[in-house]
């Protein structure tokens, strides 16, 4: 029961996590992106700077980060859809904005400041999962796999860029799925390549296939007016078909390694990507007309 004069919101800021449950409307639990088939890295990633759209102008919120379940939570959004913007003042993993409903909990919050239990069946706190790509900012161990550069037209940086790359999870095909930064820059991880030994020598260099579809006008002007993270779609990585091909457009492209060598399209074909387990490897994308 709440002590006299208490709040619900004062209870829950002086109580555990669990607890903050009771009486919050959405929580995030934020985690690194692996793969399309894997599921996301283990740990929480802290330290992140989540912001809503609408917010209320007289009471912003910042969520609360609660270590040892982490989640962020938010406890005085009002209910329906809004925006959710997850940034990394870091620079280690790359802005991304979901949507949320937010469910109505105000009985929930009157019967627990009438010191009353909530009624069977109350709304529950909605709990989105999301997977942050990481940025060129992170730092990665070495013997990681990775693909880095920038993406390019006609020498412009080209932001927004939904990139996807062939790679492995567990002996079956897998996609490793990105996007380029505000400065064209894009950095794809491949966790789960590896050196295969049923060949003599062993083979630790594959070719792999890249896709690249770029914004379509109308995005990549709200991309340039508005900033990289309030121009980009919501939820950019799970689009369906149609919502995809509204907003991004297939493109060719020839790559370009670290030593100024040019892998041109090849009867039309775009060139594969090298990739080489254990290194990081730089080729830029410079998108054909």
């Amino acid at each position: 029961m709440l002590a006299p004069a208490d709040t619900p919101l004062g209870w829950a800021a002086r109580h555990s996590p669990e607890r903050v449950v009771a009486v919050g409307v959405l929580a995030l639990r934020i985690r690194r992106y692996q793969s399309d088939a894997a599921p996301p890295g283990l740990a929480a990633i802290p330290g992140l700077r989540i912001t809503t759209v609408p917010n209320h102008p007289d009471h912003p919120e910042r969520p609360l980060w609660h270590e040892s379940t982490g989640l962020y939570g938010f406890l005085r959004l009002s209910p329906g859809e809004l925006r959710v913007e997850v940034a990394d003042p870091a620079g280690r993993f790359q802005a991304q904005a979901v949507l949320a409903q937010v469910p109505d909990r105000s009985a929930v919050r009157e019967a627990l400041e009438a010191g009353t239990a909530p009624a069977p069946g109350s709304a529950r706190p909605l709990m989105i999962d999301v997977a942050l790509r990481p940025a060129l900012g992170i730092a990665l161990p070495p013997g990681t796999s990775a693909v880095w550069g920038v993406v390019t037209d006609a020498g412009r940086p080209v932001a927004g860029a939904l990139l996807g790359i062939a790679s492995v999870f567990q002996g079956a095909a897998d996609t490793i799925t990105g996007m380029s930064g505000p400065d064209g820059s894009y950095l794809l991880v491949l966790p789960f390549e590896a050196i295969d030994r049923s060949v003599s020598p062993p083979l630790r260099r594959f070719e792999r296939a890249l896709t690249v579809q770029a914004p379509r006008p109308a995005l990549a002007s709200a991309l340039a007016r508005q900033g990289f993270l309030a121009g980009q779609p919501a939820d950019p990585f799970t689009l369906t078909p149609a919502g995809r091909a509204a907003l991004f457009m297939p493109r060719d492209f020839q790559l370009r390694d670290s030593g100024g060598t040019l892998h041109p399209q090849v009867g039309g074909q775009n060139p594969l990507a090298p990739v080489s387990v254990g290194e990081q490897v730089r080729l830029d994308i410079e998108l054909l007309p």
